[in-house]
């Protein structure tokens, strides 16, 4: 059974149990409407953004197989994590990153990203959603006073890893990046600094000043944690 007999079976469910024949259910004009909406239920269930994941070179390529599998794995939680904390919509079908024995970074619009093949896994985890991140907020083209792109960056990139992989493991990686450069480290310290309500202010701010609506995703809850998360919980006990 195809989608659109599917969808047309269920629309008919009331007429089939009496006994009619499934082309009686709906008119022409009907069926076309019906088949319409399996085709836009189809490209939406396929809707994915693409990760491709480039060796540099044959040594490179065990690394570049690792980043792969993190992605089918955690892709869609990434994705979903990034738009939720930001109220943004991943800007990006597809991605390409080169990985390789060289620095990370987010690349360009016409670059690929490049990531560090020598990181451990919880690494390539943390800093391939870093780079995303980068790239995700390139759509923010104002950004606030004294607030640079790292700063930026960091009032929510704790708050996705969290979702995607717990708080340990947030906690974790922010001491990590902390540990490998000074402005790092300080733009980690501002953002950790800043309190649940300010930060859900500042980014409500950036948002509005590039002409998105504000949003709650970062405004605690009565449990005194982001919003977003405390509907994560909720989801989660009702599974």
């Amino acid at each position: 059974m195809d989608l659109f007999e599917f969808i047309l079976i269920y629309v008919c469910h009331s007429y089939l149990t009496v006994g009619n024949s499934l082309s009686e259910c709906l008119p022409a004009s009907a069926r076309k409407l019906a088949l319409f909406a399996a085709l836009l239920v189809a490209s939406v269930a396929q809707a994915q953004v693409k990760v491709v994941f480039i060796a540099s070179s044959a040594a490179d390529e065990y690394d570049a197989s690792v980043y792969r599998e993190i992605w089918d794995e955690y892709g869609d939680r990434v994705v979903d994590a990034l738009e939720t904390v930001t109220c943004l919509p991943f800007p990006e079908p597809s991605v390409s990153a080169t990985v390789a024995d060289a620095v990370s970074h987010s690349g360009g619009p016409e670059h690929p990203m490049q990531l560090r093949r020598s990181y451990i896994r919880k690494e390539k985890e943390s800093t391939l959603v870093h780079e995303l991140g980068h790239r995700h907020l390139w759509q923010l083209v104002e950004r606030l006073d004294e607030v640079d792109g790292h700063m930026t960056l960091y009032l929510i990139l704790d708050r996705v890893w969290a979702d995607v992989w717990g708080e340990e493991f947030a906690a974790e990686r922010v001491r990590g990046e902390s540990d490998w450069h000074q402005r790092y480290a300080d733009a980690w310290a501002w953002a950790r600094s800043v309190g649940p309500e300010e930060r859900a202010r500042l980014w409500n701010q950036l948002l509005v000043v590039n002409g998105f609506d504000s949003c709650r995703s970062l405004v605690p809850s009565a449990s005194g944690r982001p919003s977003f998360e405390a509907n994560i919980d909720r989801m989660r006990a009702s599974d």
